[in-house]
């Protein structure tokens, strides 16, 4: 009798302990995200990009770093006139069961507007952030558009 509960917990400690391995590893990768469609990685020093970005996504990635390492930070151009619903979806529908942390809701004459995502997780949740920066009209009077997606690892 002794033998078989001295068993029962063993196994149920090692269950336990596998769980909580996995889950340790899982939580040390970035969730991978894929951008919307019409996205373009720019190049940081070509035309159309702004210190404001760069600005912007250093303080994506500042927020995203943790004791477990930093985050991964993708910046994309949009095409002119690229709707937050439709980036915001794309994004959300890539984090099925996620917890939206805050309210996401579009502004259409801000500059600035972010969205963010946690893992449903007990231990070490990831999280995932969407920026979208609207710059002031360029020459060709458009509203240059950048979306920045970040991914932490699970702190």
């Amino acid at each position: 009798m002794v033998a078989a509960i001295a068993g029962l917990l063993l196994l149920a400690s090692l269950t336990l302990a596998a769980v909580s391995y996995v889950r340790w590893k899982a939580a040390g990768v970035a969730h991978p995200v894929t951008p919307p469609a019409g996205a373009a990685a720019p190049w940081p020093d070509g035309a159309g990009f702004d210190q404001d970005v760069s600005v912007r996504s250093g303080l994506v990635e500042s927020r995203l770093r943790n004791d477990r390492g930093p985050g991964t930070v993708r910046i994309y151009a949009m095409p002119p006139g690229s709707p937050w619903l439709r980036a915001r979806q794309t994004v959300a529908t890539q984090l099925d069961h996620w917890e939206q942390l805050g309210d996401c809701a579009d502004r259409p004459d801000a500059t600035l507007v972010e969205c963010a995502w946690r893992e449903p997780t007990r231990w070490w949740p990831r999280e995932v952030t969407l920026t979208m920066v609207r710059l002031r009209p360029g020459d060709d009077d458009t509203r240059r558009t950048f979306l920045i997606i970040g991914s932490g690892v699970g702190a």
